[in-house]
């Protein structure tokens, strides 16, 4: 099974990994729900291994 990173974009203009899970949507969902949370304010992102992005908040 394929992993995704979920990054937020930081105060400096810079993506940061936060986690890794498995690019199954509603795990996706809800590590991106919990980042954004987390790190109110902030964009989030899903990226998969290959650098595509998968979906952004």
């Amino acid at each position: 099974m394929d992993q995704v990173q979920v990054q937020y974009l930081n105060k400096t203009g810079n993506w940061t990994t936060v986690m890794m899970v498995q690019n199954l949507t509603p795990n996706i969902q809800v590590a991106m729900q919990q980042t954004a949370r987390n790190h109110p304010g902030c964009r989030v992102r899903a990226v998969d291994m290959s650098g595509r992005v998968v979906d952004i908040l």
